[in-house]
């Protein structure tokens, strides 16, 4: 039963091929990060200043060739790559919410508690106007990762298939 196993699962394998992806270095680190077929990247090319984005249709590893939607970019070309980090706007929208909460809460309060010597001070609104500022800027200076190839970064083009098929 073990034997006719093991020839089902080794026949089935034979159809199963691995994959073409883009792959992040860091020199000096066995990390990687690999980015597939099918996934939306921001990049910068050499000498522009602005971000493009663009959808990964395939890449072409012989000639060193990232496939978009409507251009063909060589790897070489590509300065910089950006990532979104969505901690940073979750923290940043918490703090601004956090802000708003505070002045809100301490306005019903002194609104409702029926003590005439309390009142909505300027401590409370320094702590919202802190709180929701502090939150922006969260929000708007760590919104991306950037890695700039060269120095540190580089990319390279893998074909992890099985057999390279030239029509492939």
């Amino acid at each position: 039963m073990r034997l006719l196993t093991l020839i089902f699962l080794l026949c089935s394998a034979y159809g199963l091929t691995a994959q073409k992806v883009l792959q992040i270095e860091k020199y000096g680190s066995p990390k990687t990060e690999k980015i597939h077929i099918g996934t939306v990247i921001d990049y910068r090319l050499e000498g522009e200043d602005s971000f493009r984005e663009g959808y990964i249709e395939d890449i072409r590893v012989e000639d060193s060739l990232i496939v978009f939607g409507d251009r063909y970019v060589n790897v070489h070309d590509i300065a910089e790559l950006r990532f979104k980090r969505g901690w940073g706007k979750a923290v940043g929208t918490s703090l601004m919410i956090f802000g708003g909460s505070w002045s809100g809460f301490a306005l019903l309060g002194y609104a409702t508690d029926g003590n005439p010597d309390t009142s909505y001070s300027a401590t409370d609104a320094a702590v919202t106007v802190v709180s929701a500022g502090l939150g922006y800027a969260l929000a708007k200076l760590v919104r991306y990762r950037k890695v700039r190839v060269g120095r540190r970064y580089r990319l390279r083009l893998l074909d992890l298939r099985f057999s390279i098929d030239p029509k492939a």
